[in-house]
Order: structure tokens, then sequence, then C-alpha cells
């Protein structure tokens, strides 16, 4: 689920660049995209517009409600919202639970474990 909205929000930013609503920099940061805490924040939060808002020199609430405006629609995806100085909440909608559940019934045993690390610390 964490790779599909990274993907939104990374075809978000590519629209911002391609659009010139976000100036042109050298790389793009590592954000982070967690589970929230408190259903009230969404599903999953994330902290991009907040790493990018000073090298692309614009308010990072701003370039938050920039970037969930040109994030695409998708089934799984309910709703963005931008929350405080410029976190991004996400909220899944239920068909991305169950497409969860099918995903763990048809992985078995293998659910859940990926080659992130390959076994590095």
């Amino acid at each position: 689920m964490k790779d599909l909205l990274r993907s939104l929000l990374d075809t978000a930013l590519a629209t911002l660049l391609r659009d010139a609503r976000l100036p042109a920099l050298e790389a793009l940061p590592d954000y982070t995209l967690e589970r929230s805490k408190t259903r009230a924040h969404g599903d999953f939060a994330c902290n991009v517009a907040l790493l990018l808002a000073r090298p692309a020199r614009m308010n990072p609430r701003a370039l938050a409600e920039a970037l969930v405006a040109a994030l695409p629609a998708h089934a799984l995806l309910a709703r963005a919202e931008v929350a405080g100085p410029g976190f991004i909440n996400l909220f899944l909608a239920p068909a991305a639970y169950h497409a969860e559940v099918l995903r763990a019934l048809r992985e078995g045993a293998r659910y859940g474990h990926n080659a992130q690390g390959r076994g590095r610390r």
C-alpha cells in the first residue's frame, strides 16, 4: 500500500515540476510516509511538502495543497487532506482494505515479507 501511495505522491510531484508550479530541484528529498497514529489524521501521513518547502522557497502548507490538488485519482485512495504546517494525510478507501485482505490470502506465509535491507541492519 505504501508503494502505491508513494507512486501517487511521486506522480503529483512530477506534475508540479512539469507544470512549473514547483521549481526544478537538484534532488527530491527522501520523504516519509508513515501510518498515522490517530485515525482522525488518516491512514497515512506524509512530510514531503515540509521537506521540499525550503529548497523550493515555498510555503509548506501551500506546497502541500498543490500536491494534494495534483494527486491522481485512484480507487484505493478516498481522499487526501493538508494538516498543520504542511503534512499530507491520506485516507484509504474501503476497497483498499479488501484488496489487502485478498493479497494476504493470495500470498499466504509470504505476506508481509520483503527484500528491503536484505538481512542487513
